[in-house]
């Protein structure tokens, strides 16, 4: 694996937010679903690696913090529920399994949003290759996780800087699959919208059915 060839790939794409830069990268020799997926194993390793130093980061806060309930004047019962919380390393453990189960379903998930996307560009009239949109999906998510996996470090402002790099991505996407799939920038938008549309109803509905299980058991 080229790991200098690889980054160098992600610099280009990360910086260069305009259709020529996705013409180049999809001629490359290496614009396949292979290699699409090598990246994205890749950057769900690191994320793991990164999410699981977060995790023991969290556990030794976690530790300090117990210690200062222990000295604060609060009710038996309020005191033993953060304990019950804390001890062990609960949370810690659990975002830790979570950070490295996301090394086998990243990959996964991958697949179906591009298979998602290329579905609906084709619909639309577009005609690109799977394995090549990928790649270019690829260059651009995978650098960016990897970014945001740093960022986890930063409280408050490292989730607004994600978000921002989340909003970019779209941008950068936008030109991947107008350039991938020969698409009008109309068309292109639409690609994008439909996806995050459905996306943003789904998280709706389980808000709501949340909300309303959460009334039920409090009636």
């Amino acid at each position: 694996m080229d790991f200098a060839g690889m980054i160098q790939t992600w610099i280009r794409v990360l910086t260069g937010p305009n259709e020529g830069t996705f013409v180049r990268e999809q001629e490359s020799t290496n614009a396949t679903l292979t290699t699409a997926l090598i990246w994205t194993v890749i950057a769900a390793a690191v994320a793991a690696v990164l999410g699981f130093m977060q995790s023991l980061l969290f556990a030794s806060s976690a530790q300090g913090l117990m210690g200062m309930i222990s000295q604060m004047d609060l009710p038996p019962e309020s005191a033993a529920l953060f304990e019950q919380m804390m001890a062990g390393g609960l949370f810690a453990g659990m975002s830790g399994a979570g950070a490295f189960l996301g090394i086998i379903l990243t990959p996964i998930f991958f697949l179906i949003g591009v298979g998602i996307i290329h579905l609906i560009a084709s619909m639309l009239g577009g005609k690109g290759d799977f394995g090549r949109y990928a790649y270019l999906s690829a260059a651009i998510s995978a650098p960016i996780s990897i970014v945001n996996a740093f960022l986890g470090f930063i409280p408050v402002v490292g989730g607004c800087v994600a978000l921002l790099l989340t909003i970019y991505s779209l941008v950068l996407n936008y030109f991947a699959i107008k350039v991938a799939y020969s698409l009008t920038s109309g068309r292109a938008v639409v690609v994008i919208l439909i996806p995050l549309a459905l996306l943003i109803g789904i998280t709706i509905c389980v808000a709501f059915v949340f909300a309303a299980a959460m009334a039920g058991m409090g009636g």
